[in-house]
C-alpha cells in the first residue's frame, strides 16, 4: 500500500504537493524516501494537537521571520485551511510572528550603546526618562500578555515612537485574535524553538506562561517534533529540482 493510501494528508505527496515530484525521489532510493516518509508523517500523526493546530504551527515556524520558506508557507497556509482554521485564525498566527524579528534589538542595542561609549559619544538627549506615557504602554502590553521583558526599558528611552508601535502589534492579536490564550502561547514557543531561531529566553517564558494556562507536557513535545520537520525542506527542494532537470 502507498503511503498516499495509508496515510492521506501525511504522505511525501501532501509534502512536496505534487506526486511526480514524490514518485521521482522514490525513484532514487525507495529507502530515503520511506524514512522521509516516517520522519514527516509521526509529528503529524500524534493527538496531543489538534490537527488544526498542528497546521497553524507548522505555518508559524515557515513563516517566521528566521525561516520565511515561502513554498511551504503557501502549503501551510492551505493545509491549515483544510484542517479547519478559518482566514482570522491564520492572520492571528502571521501577526503574531511579527515581533520575533525584534528579537534582534535585544542584543544589537547593547552593542551599539557599548560602541558609542567606547568612542567616548555622548547622546544623552536620546536616552531621556521614562516617563508616563512608557508606564502606560508597560501596562497595556502586561494586561494584554501577562509579562514583561526589561530589554524593551532601552527601547523605550531611545526610540519611544518605535516602542510604541512595537507595544502595538506586539499586543494586537492578544487583544482581538480569535486564537485562545494557551494557542496562542503554542505559536511562539514554535517560533522560538525552530532550529532557525532557538531564542531560549522566550522559549522558557512562552512554555511557562502555556503551563499556566493548561498546557500539558504532551503538547509541547509534539510542537518540538513539529519543528524538526523542517529538516525536510531540502529534500522537498531537490526533488522538485531533479524532476523539472531531467524532463525532456
Amino acid at each position: 500500500m502507498s503511503d498516499d493510501i495509508a496515510h492521506p494528508g501525511r504522505s511525501v505527496t501532501d509534502l512536496t504537493r505534487d506526486a511526480a515530484v514524490s514518485d521521482h525521489l522514490r525513484s532514487i532510493s525507495a529507502t530515503a524516501h520511506d524514512a522521509v516518509a516516517g520522519f514527516w508523517r509521526v509529528p503529524l500523526s500524534g493527538e496531543a494537537l489538534t490537527p488544526r493546530m498542528r497546521e497553524l504551527l507548522l505555518l508559524a515556524m515557515h513563516a517566521t521571520s528566521t525561516t520565511m520558506n515561502v513554498d511551504a508557507t503557501e502549503r501551510q497556509i492551505l493545509r491549515a485551511r483544510a484542517a479547519g482554521a478559518t482566514d482570522h485564525e491564520i492572520v492571528d498566527v502571521l501577526v503574531t510572528l511579527i515581533g520575533a524579528a525584534n528579537h534582534a534589538l535585544y542584543w544589537s542595542v547593547p552593542i551599539l550603546e557599548e560602541e558609542l561609549a567606547a568612542a567616548g559619544v555622548d547622546e544623552a538627549e536620546g536616552d531621556s526618562d521614562l516617563g508616563e506615557t512608557y508606564e502606560a504602554t508597560k501596562q497595556d502590553f502586561l494586561a494584554a500578555r501577562g509579562f514583561w521583558n526589561p530589554d524593551r526599558d532601552q527601547l523605550a528611552r531611545l526610540m519611544p515612537e518605535y516602542f510604541a508601535v512595537l507595544n502595538g502589534v506586539s499586543t494586537e492579536s492578544w487583544k482581538n485574535g480569535p486564537l485562545s490564550a494557551k494557542e496562542r502561547e503554542f505559536v511562539c514557543i514554535a517560533i522560538d524553538c525552530v532550529v532557525t531561531h532557538t531564542y531560549e529566553p522566550g522559549l522558557r517564558l512562552h512554555i511557562r506562561n502555556a503551563i499556566g494556562h493548561g498546557a500539558r507536557r504532551a503538547e509541547i513535545l509534539q510542537i518540538f517534533q513539529l519543528a524538526a520537520t523542517l529538516g525536510l525542506e531540502g529534500y522537498v527542494l531537490a526533488g522538485k529540482v531533479l524532476r523539472d532537470a531531467d524532463r525532456p
